[in-house]
């Protein structure tokens, strides 16, 4: 098969995954902070403190990191479209059933089952490319799929907003309208996930047997070529957890607290669906930038200006001045995503990396949870954003320290991913 008959191959498979696993992680991010919007009317009506809040945000992340190892080993044995399609029709029962919680415990209870439904998504989609894709082209297409986080936000901010509106409709307050209404489309999605997706290219209708041969043997060379499994790389791979800690904990953070701030900053809740609109579209553009650059040595940086965009709305107390600090974190951080996983990902081969994918994502996922619950305590504490927003400042600049080795890979081939 010559070299063009070959992209032509992973450009059809490209275009027949992207697209849905995209729409798939728009869904699950939107599932999960819709609770940003949720909380401005929720949160007064159940009695729940910031603190507990922050909490009740960051707890979906402390079950979500203890399942994510052994979801990816399932995935594996059970096969991507049935366990990815039943992951999706539970994490969306859960959500909607989160529109009639009577308390603040029943809430919180609910919040860790959906962390156990979506434990393994993230992980075994970044696991599932690695069937279909070799280094270099991967790169590419998971940036085109992490571009589901910051579309889940631009899409669902104004949307969330809106669905407030409807307080009392029907006898409902506007935050249970949330969790109904964006918790079906997980449902539907999961049972259309056992017809839209493959388990492999060996299990792909619409690939021919040549076509298959060639993913087949470009795999293996891949895996050949990049077989390592040092102390030296396991000490890389702990760096890049460490380092994700960090970077969750700040996109957490912003994602949790960006309405809550700006209405305390004198932004109207409407308003804050299109404010949210602009801060995560800036930070998709960075993101579609970022993953053009072949280089790593931007990773720092990034998670520098991620840093300093969160100072700086510490800072600024008007709204247009939060908003500006906040682009500027969301650019960053998005940025950086891409190349992160390009480095992450090319740690390890085979199994062993979707178990090093999955443990780097679980521990990524404690500080998903330390960030917002920080933020909370720390609001309830001084009865003031800044300093919980400075927190997340110095993690992100930690985490620009500890990229500074991260982002070298673990060899020159992987670099050229």
């Amino acid at each position: 098969m010559s070299v063009a008959a070959s992209e032509a191959v992973y450009r059809r498979i490209t275009w027949r995954l992207v697209p849905f696993l995209v729409l798939l992680y728009t869904v699950a991010v939107l599932d999960r902070v819709n609770i940003s919007f949720a909380a401005l009317t929720m949160n007064r009506d159940l009695g729940i403190s910031d603190r507990m809040y922050g909490f009740a945000a960051g707890v979906f992340f402390l079950t979500y990191c203890l399942f994510q190892v052994p979801a990816n080993l399932l995935l594996a044995r059970i096969g991507a479209r049935r366990w990815l399609g039943m992951l999706m029709m539970v994490w969306g029962v859960v959500s909607m059933g989160t529109a009639f919680v009577p308390n603040s415990g029943v809430y919180i209870g609910l919040r860790a089952a959906l962390g156990i439904a979506e434990s393994g998504f993230y992980p075994g989609v970044i696991y599932y490319f690695t069937f279909w894709l070799p280094r270099p082209q991967r790169t590419r297409v998971l940036a085109l799929f992490l571009l589901a986080f910051p579309l889940s936000n631009i899409v669902g901010s104004p949307i969330s907003a809106h669905i407030l509106l409807m307080d009392q409709f029907a006898g409902l307050r506007g935050w249970q309208w949330v969790f109904l209404l964006e918790g079906v489309p997980a449902v539907l999605l999961g049972f259309a996930t056992w017809w839209a997706l493959a388990d492999g290219p060996a299990s792909a209708a619409w690939l021919s047997q040549q076509e298959k041969e060639r993913v087949a043997q470009d795999l293996s060379h891949d895996e050949a070529v990049h077989r390592v499994g040092s102390g030296s790389t396991r000490v890389k791979v702990a760096g890049d957890a460490a380092a994700y800690f960090m970077w969750s904990s700040g996109v957490y953070g912003l994602s949790f607290f960006l309405p809550k701030i700006l209405v305390a900053r004198g932004a109207t809740a409407l308003s804050t669906g299109w404010w949210a609109t602009l801060t995560f579209t800036m930070g998709a553009l960075a993101m579609y930038w970022a993953s053009h650059r072949r280089g790593y040595r931007m990773l720092p940086a990034l998670f520098f200006a991620a840093g300093m965009g969160f100072a700086a709305a510490g800072y600024f107390h008007s709204v247009g001045g939060a908003v500006a600090s906040f682009c500027l974190a969301a650019m960053g951080l998005l940025s950086s995503l891409p190349i992160f996983w390009s480095v992450a990902t090319g740690r390890l081969s085979g199994k062993a990396a979707g178990a090093a994918i999955a443990f780097v994502n679980s521990v990524g996922a404690v500080g998903a949870f330390a960030g917002p619950y920080a933020m909370g305590w720390l609001h309830d504490a001084t009865h003031s954003y800044v300093a919980g927003l400075w927190s997340i400042a110095a993690c992100l600049g930690a985490g620009a320290l500890l990229t500074l080795n991260a982002a070298k890979p673990a060899s020159p081939a992987a670099a050229s991913s």
